[in-house]
């Protein structure tokens, strides 16, 4: 194991990531020990900390956090560090997946030196860190755009650097932008939302007073994780046009599979070759079947709670009505309940098993959530 750094070197290798990918990925040594790639990491997280600290200390009254916003500063700026060593080695786990998906190289040192090399984004990030601040939505288009170069340079990593097949790591990138894509939209106009929450909070609390009388306290918290008491079936259909079609896809035996295998998987999380063979003994042939299967549930018990709490605010009073309104329930409820179900492609005959096997669909979910 080489134990020098050539800092002119790793100078030469940040430059050639960024202008010349294709070129510095071709040629770059997976090979040469692990301690090249540990002071990258940390010499891209210590330089994009103290980014981080100088838009903090030059926009504190933008990002104020009180009397405590120096502490605060310094705080993100040492956690910054430690995170871009921690988040090294789960890039390096993930590259290592990917690489093994698309037929590549399985040599964790190579995917360590693959994740190391792409962190030269962090820095990128903090730099352009500033425009969220300034515009919601340049920020997003900022985000989104970094982003999809970090994708463009792992898709070169996967098959420049790891040898995997073109065509398979095309297939996982595109998987990826789309899953970027969504979650920037969902993040920009979710925060739009907080924005108008807190702004017509106040018209809020005077409805809220108008209709709070002696024989009710109506607190509008219409979604809750129980099982509902009826199947919501009007509900439904306000949303029926965006259910698929067909028999369906969950099945009270499949809920209960995926039960038990997930209360395994959590014995095994640190052991991936256990895992694998924990995921075919019960009938998947790769981890992907048994992650489809489990978001597919995961989308059922949202869809429910979701047209549960659409049905409650439809027995609720005029009053109840104009108060949620105000606060978007309504809107935020049946946007919840079509995402849910175009995400799992859910028929209403999965719904109504979810329904049916409300407790151990549930005992699935807190698997996952608490162990």
């Amino acid at each position: 194991m080489k134990n020098t750094f050539d800092f002119n070197k790793f100078i030469a290798d940040s430059k050639n990531t960024l202008f010349n990918p294709k070129g510095y990925f071709e040629s770059m040594s997976t090979t040469g020990g692990m301690v090249e790639p540990l002071l990258k990491a940390l010499i891209y997280g210590l330089v994009a900390a103290i980014i981080n600290a100088i838009w903090f200390f030059a926009l504190g009254s933008v990002v104020s956090f009180g009397m405590f916003g120096g502490a605060f500063g310094v705080v993100a700026s040492i956690m910054t560090i430690i995170g871009a060593i921690i988040g090294l080695f789960i890039g390096a786990v993930i590259i290592l997946l990917l690489s093994s998906i698309s037929g590549g190289n399985t040599d964790f040192e190579a995917s360590l030196r693959v994740s190391a090399s792409l962190m030269v984004l962090m820095p990128i990030n903090a730099v352009l860190g500033v425009f969220p601040v300034l515009s919601g939505f340049i920020g997003v288009i900022v985000s989104l755009a970094i982003s999809l170069y970090g994708l463009y340079l792992l898709y070169l990593a996967l098959t420049k650097t790891m040898k995997g097949k073109d065509e398979t790591a095309r297939i996982i990138i595109y998987v990826l932008i789309g899953l970027l894509v969504i979650v920037q939209v969902i993040g920009f106009f979710g925060r739009r939302a907080a924005r108008k929450f807190t702004t017509d909070f106040s018209k809020f609390e005077k409805i809220y007073d108008e209709t709070k009388s002696d024989e009710q306290n109506a607190d509008y918290n219409y979604y809750s994780n129980k099982k509902p008491d009826a199947f919501p079936t009007k509900a439904l259909e306000v949303v029926r046009v965006h259910l698929s079609t067909g028999s369906g896809s969950i099945t009270k035996e499949m809920i209960e599979k995926l039960v038990k295998l997930t209360e395994e998987l959590n014995k095994h999380e640190n052991e991936y070759t256990s895992m694998m063979e924990l995921v075919k003994e019960f009938g998947y042939t790769d981890i992907s079947e048994y992650t489809n299967d489990y978001l597919v549930v995961i989308s059922g018990i949202t869809a429910v709670s979701s047209l549960n709490a659409m049905e409650q605010l439809m027995k609720a009073s005029e009053k109840e009505k104009k108060a949620a309104e105000g606060f978007l329930v309504d809107e935020m409820l049946k946007n919840a309940a079509i995402q849910s179900i175009l995400s799992g492609k859910l028929t209403e005959s999965d719904l109504i098993t979810i329904f049916n096997n409300w407790d151990s669909a549930k005992d699935l979910e807190n698997k996952t959530v608490t162990e």
